[in-house]
Order: structure tokens, then sequence, then C-alpha cells
């Protein structure tokens, strides 16, 4: 069965990279009739918080990403990462390190200056005793000497290739009872029986390292893709100098529908640019998602959960904005109109009283007495016709052309029902506030 997961660090909210990751997981075990599992990554222990982790498994099951096991703590295997570390010390596959952090970053600094891949090459390998219980980090015995080429088939990139000399003897673990990230994230994968490792591009240059432990330790190396980042407008990786990066602080503005359908089309081609997740599973092929980054286009993220917003029910868009005795009518005229859900206080006319400057019911071509005259005129008119949409519009109409600006008529009678300069045509408003409020209005805007 193959078995995939998603393994963020808490120490910090989930991101819309990792989101994206998640999603291509879920979408490869769904279409695969495979596993995906969450791994939350703790081994940071002074960065990680119980805060962020709450955070990512509120947010991956906002967007409906529901892991198919209980959710596992690289933390709760220290034990596991311990008898494997004294085996690969036993087996003379590892070493303890004695430099100091001096040394080693006056050969980092001297490396740089002659322009060579840093690299540690350490001598200590070689020494007795270095394969026992002692002090300093524990590395990986790397072969510098070896004219290996380190060669894996990403299931989207293809071939990928590095030279074996090249890596050094990289650090696998501070202390006997504290694995780094490289030895950590291989043991859990084994632990997991992960078939495949799907994550960012940046994780490609970790890779070869990890597949030398595998090796190490005698285990079924599994496949590795690694998924295109998101890019901030100037092609740089998208990060919090490029502004919201969180998927929370998205929760106010869009539908989890919404930034579902986007995350996923942006790095893949489907059939169609509003498409479900279930519709994803469908298309989905690993071999085909982007090598290249895409734009966090927050205008394409707008348009899409607008799209999402015209489906909803009356019922289900009242429920999500909390109005639930806002008149169906209304919600019409809002869900054409919006992209963001905080946008729907561009409409709290329809529920409170507007608030606005007397200036404002001001024609641009005419006076303030001419534009309040006008409205006067309208609501003499209502008080004596029927209320009725097209009646309304024919009055509106023929007293435009009466008095050859149309503008003249209809813009204090938008501003008088919305305190606004811009709103939906001011008969459908007149026709969801109903005769009473409509009229009510007008005349509070004739003696201001």
């Amino acid at each position: 069965m193959i078995r995939v997961r998603v393994a963020p660090s808490p120490t910090g909210f989930l991101h819309v990279g990792t989101a994206q990751s998640s999603l291509y997981n879920w979408l490869f075990a769904r279409k695969n009739d495979g596993e995906f599992l969450l791994r939350i990554e703790d081994t940071d222990r002074e960065r990680s918080t119980k805060e962020a982790e709450e955070n990512i498994i509120e947010g991956l099951n906002w967007l409906g990403l529901k892991w198919d096991s209980d959710v596992t703590h690289s933390s709760d295997n220290q034990v596991r990462y311990s008898e494997l570390l004294e085996k690969l010390l036993k087996e003379d596959k590892a070493f303890y390190c004695h430099h100091t952090k001096e040394e080693l970053e006056a050969e980092r600094k001297q490396q740089e200056a002659n322009k060579e891949a840093p690299r540690h090459i350490c001598e200590h390998k070689q020494k007795p005793g270095n394969r026992e219980q002692g002090t300093g980090i524990i590395r990986l015995a790397v072969d510098e000497n070896s004219d290996r080429i380190i060669t894996f088939e990403d299931q989207i990139r293809g071939k990928v290739e590095f030279r074996q000399s090249l890596l050094g003897d990289f650090s696998i673990a501070r202390a006997i009872g504290d694995a780094l990230y490289h030895f950590a994230v291989v043991v859990d994968d084994v632990d997991m029986n992960i078939t495949h490792v799907l994550r960012g591009e940046d994780h490609i240059s970790n890779t070869p390292k990890q597949i030398l432990i595998y090796e190490a330790l005698e285990k079924e190396v599994p496949k590795f893709a690694h998924l295109p980042l998101l890019l901030a407008p100037d092609r740089s990786k998208l990060s919090k100098r490029h502004g919201v990066t969180s998927i929370s602080d998205y929760k106010k503005d869009y539908l989890p529908e919404a930034i579902v359908n986007f995350l996923g089309v942006l790095g893949y081609t489907f059939s169609k640019e509003i498409i479900s997740k279930e519709e994803m599973v469908q298309e989905f092929e690993l071999s085909k998602v982007h090598k290249s980054g895409a734009i966090f286009d927050i205008q394409k993220l707008n348009w899409i959960n607008s799209q999402y917003i015209k489906k909803l029910s009356a019922q289900e868009f009242k429920n999500i904005i909390g109005k639930p005795d806002l008149p169906d009518e209304a919600v019409l005229l809002m869900t054409d109109r919006l992209e963001k859900l905080s946008d729907i206080e561009q409409f709290n006319y329809f529920w409170q009283e507007p608030e606005y400057d007397k200036n404002l019911l001001k024609w641009k071509k005419a006076s303030l007495e001419e534009s309040i005259s006008a409205l006067g005129r309208v609501a003499e008119v209502l008080e004596k016709e029927e209320f009725e949409a097209d009646n309304l519009r024919r009055i509106l109409d023929e007293m435009g052309t009466e008095i050859k600006d149309r503008g003249l008529v209809y813009w204090p009678v938008r501003v008088a029902l919305t305190g606004r300069e811009k709103s939906p045509d001011p008969v459908d408003v007149a026709m969801v506030l109903g005769e009473e409020k409509a009229l009510e209005r007008i005349r509070r805007a004739i003696g201001l």
C-alpha cells in the first residue's frame, strides 16, 4: 500500500506552502487507494509549541485534508533514535566528532574563501574509541574518496544526481539521546512504512544525505518527489516579509474549498480552474505536477473565492456571515459581488441604518440643493405610486429623461438608501429594504 505523510514542524502556524504539500500528498494517496498520515516533527524542543501544533491540526481539518491514522510525534520516538544511533556506532557507520564550534566555523570560512563546497571531513572517524559512548556530536561516516554518484529518480523532476565525496561526514545527532533532523526523519519514515516522500523542492539537497542514512540502516529507500515552491511576486520563496502566509489568517476572508482549489491549480494544470478536491483526485498524476514554482497571486485567489461564494445557498451564506435574518434577496446581491467574506461590511446598509456626510448626496454635475430637490421629487412620487421594481425603475428613468440627467435622480437615491458611492442597483436595494424602510431613508436624507 502506498503511504505518504506530511510532517510539519510546530515552530509556527500552518504555512500555505505546507498546506499545498499536504494537499498533493492527500491527492496522491486518495488517487492510489493509499494512506495519508500526519506526523508532527517536534524534534526542535526549544522552538516547538503546543499552540503551533494545534493550529496545524486545525488548519488541515478546516481544509478537509483528513489523515488516515492517529497523529504521531517525532518526540515520542527518541528511544528508537537512540537505539539505532548506537547500532550505527557499533557497526562503525557513525562516530563521535570532538571538533569545537570554533574549529568548525573556521573550517567553513576557509572553504568559502577557497570557493569549495562546504563539508567536514573528520579525522576523528579514523581514531579508536570514537564508536563507543562518548561526548560530542555524532556524524555519519562518509567515504570522501568515493567516486560514487548518488542517484535517485525524482517522481516529478526525473533523474537527480549528487557526488558523494562532496557531502562530507555530516552530523546526525547532537548526542545519543538527541537526534538531528536528517536522522530523525529517516527513522520516522521507516517506522511509518512511508513509500513515497512528497515535499518541497528546498529538500532536494537533503535527499542524498538521507539516502545514505537509509543505506546505513539497511532499510529500503522510498521514492522521492519534490514539489515546486510557492513564490512571491518577485519570484523569491514566499515568506512572511511578503505578507500573510499562515492559513489561519485567510479564514476570515476565504472559504476552505476556495483555498484548496487555489493551491491545487498553482502547481498543476487541471481540466478546469474551478475544481473540487474530489475532482482533483480523479485527474491527479504525480508526474504532471509542475516543475517550476508558481506565484502566489492573491487576485486569482480572490476570483476563485468569488466563484465559491456564488455557489453558496442563501442559508449557507447567512450562517457563514452570522446574519440569519438577512433577506434572501439581499444575499443574491451580495454574493454576486463579494470576493472576500470580510467585505460584507460594504453591504451593512442591509441590516443597519447608513451613516454618511450629507455632501455625499451631491451629484457631481449638480449642486447639493439640486440633488436633494430631485430626491424630494422621488419621495413624492413613491408615496403615490405602487412600490414595485419595474414601476420604480420606470419612475426614476422618466424623471431622469425629464431633467436630462439620469445621474441626478439615481445618485441621491443610491446614497440615501446605502450611504455609499458604490452599491448594487438602487432599485434592487430598495426592493430588499421594502417600501417603508426605503421611504424612511429617503425622507431622512432630505432632512439632513
